[in-house]
């Protein structure tokens, strides 16, 4: 005799309720082992503390037409969540089930910042304020636009993050040969920045490590600086490509620091997309004074209308010196920074370098900032007296080949 089923029969019903909900089961553990596997290799980039990621459901629902329905709730690496519902429909398999949402349900959206459009309207004031109308002009076109990197609020997208532990290809942290280790300073995916910035020139894929010899590790007694090309492996930019993150190159989460070295706290960082313009007496600039007579009364010190102009630049949110940025202009701290990077590069050559030479400040400015980042108390980080580090490139699409300077009050 052949068994059949019959669906009006209490017990069929029940062994069909029973196996769909060992379905449904099945199909959320295994969605939630994923997707927190999946998180935790993007925890470099998060707020370092894996309570930020993971997930859970609200249990296994029975309606009245006999669907079971299971809601997850997926936190991602930036304290984000996410919704799934997951349904199985009498004799039907399980699917993902998407109900209609009216507005007051909605998801409040990650939010990004621009001030673009705004901070331009004011820099463009205050220069035909202070300015003649050809030098104003001159100096606009000197504006480049930037990502000022603000601490993340919630629901804001967590583009960087500043210390904490990045993820590396295996036996790849960065050493000072006879000195130690260098400390991570920050790391960001070049995808998403790349596209709020098209105009660095970045790369698309990859993420971008940066790395710097805090002198704590050795009590002072190293110091990496632009005078001193010695010096140069103090610091570096590592450009992780895709196709190096992988179980065979790369640890599955944060790359542990070497013995002796004591990792910055972590802290995630929004962009927030903004308009920068040059110090006073970069050498771009300074050739804008000169063709309109704005020349000040003794090197560094500007004409009256522009120092005028940069007291008032100098009080806009973010326009001082204590700035986490990507791309733009560097806000320097003694003088340009686009100078000491080429310095630098002149002593790696073993070329002469000259403050005055003509040639010399020619090739400063074709110096562009790929990363500043302050002095950021969060991040336990002091450079000297509340100083800044500057990572500058001469062509973005190589970042691995920046070269560094630092500067304090």
């Amino acid at each position: 005799m052949v068994n059949r089923v019959d669906p009006n029969s209490p017990a069929d019903r029940y062994d069909e309720l029973m196996a769909r909900r060992a379905a449904v089961e099945q199909e959320v553990s295994g969605r939630l082992t994923r997707h927190s596997e999946e998180a935790l290799k993007q925890l470099p980039l998060a707020s370092g503390s894996t309570r930020a990621v993971g997930g859970g459901a609200d249990g296994i629902r029975l309606s009245a037409n006999g669907s079971l329905h299971a809601t997850l709730t997926l936190r991602d690496v930036h304290g984000v969540t996410s919704t799934v519902t997951l349904r199985a429909d009498p004799g039907g398999q399980v699917e993902e089930y998407i109900a209609e949402r009216h507005e007051s349900e909605v998801v409040a959206p990650i939010r990004t910042r621009d001030e673009f459009d705004e901070r331009l309207s004011i820099v463009t004031a205050l220069a035909r304020e202070h300015l003649p109308a050809g030098a104003a002009e001159d100096f606009l076109a000197m504006l480049r636009p930037a990502l000022r990197l603000v601490h993340a609020g919630e629901n804001e997208l967590a583009v960087a993050q500043l210390g904490g532990l990045p993820t590396l290809p295996v036996n790849s942290w960065p050493v000072w040969e006879g000195h130690g280790p260098l400390g991570h300073v920050l790391s960001f995916d070049c995808a998403p920045v790349a596209a709020m910035l098209p105009e660095l020139g970045l790369p698309t894929d990859g993420r971008l490590a940066f790395f710097y010899f805090d002198d704590r590790y050795d009590d002072g007694e190293s110091t990496v600086g632009s005078w001193d090309p010695a010096s140069h492996p103090g610091f570096r930019v590592l450009h992780l490509h895709p196709e190096l993150s992988t179980r065979a190159n790369i640890t599955d989460t944060a790359t542990p620091v070497p013995p002796g070295l004591a990792p910055f706290p972590v802290v995630a960082l929004a962009a927030v997309r903004t308009v920068t313009w040059p110090s006073h007496e970069t050498p771009m600039a300074e050739a804008v004074w000169n063709r309109h007579g704005l020349t000040g009364p003794r090197p560094g010190v500007p004409a009256p209308s522009v120092g005028a102009l940069y007291e008032r630049l100098w009080k806009l949110p973010g326009g001082g010196y204590d700035t986490h940025q990507i791309g733009g202009h560097p806000c320097p701290q003694q003088g340009p920074v686009e100078m000491e990077v080429e310095q630098l590069r002149c002593g790696l050559g073993g070329e002469p370098f000259d403050w005055n030479d003509p040639s010399a400040q020619s090739a400063a400015s074709d110096w562009q900032l790929l990363l500043q980042v302050a002095s950021d108390d969060d991040a336990d980080m002091m450079w000297g007296d509340v100083g800044q580090l500057y990572y500058l490139v001469q062509n973005a699409q190589q970042p691995q080949d920046a070269l560094f300077t630092w500067q304090c009050g």
